[in-house]
């Protein structure tokens, strides 16, 4: 079971961890077009709080930006990501809960 979250980035669950993974389009050695998934991290399946708090600093700004911002363009963005992700929290974090409480009993 995956869990989604937003901008490529979800919640892949197994007995003992939340794995936090993004999915991306990158290129084979031939220069061909594949999908792949990046492991960001792993926490406890307690730890959902902790998984959040990483994802929410990944959002802030992407890994690999490497544009020089002013210190008001940066808050900006910290702040557009937070409410961003506050929103989208609000609306999806007991789901999210259930879902990974749901798969560690192999219930369906």
């Amino acid at each position: 079971m995956k869990i989604q979250l937003f901008d490529g980035y979800f919640i892949e669950p197994d007995p003992l961890n939340l794995a936090l993974k993004q999915s991306y389009t990158g290129r084979d050695k031939d220069g061909k077009e594949k999908e792949a998934e990046k492991t960001i991290g792993y926490w406890g399946r307690g730890n959902l709080p902790g998984l959040i708090r990483r994802f929410s600093s990944l959002i802030e700004v992407p890994e690999g930006d490497n544009r020089i911002v002013s210190m008001k363009e940066y808050a900006d963005m910290v702040v557009q990501s937070h409410k961003r992700l506050e929103d989208w929290l609000k609306e999806n974090y007991a789901r999210i809960q259930t879902d990974i409480e749901r798969d560690a009993s192999g219930t369906e």
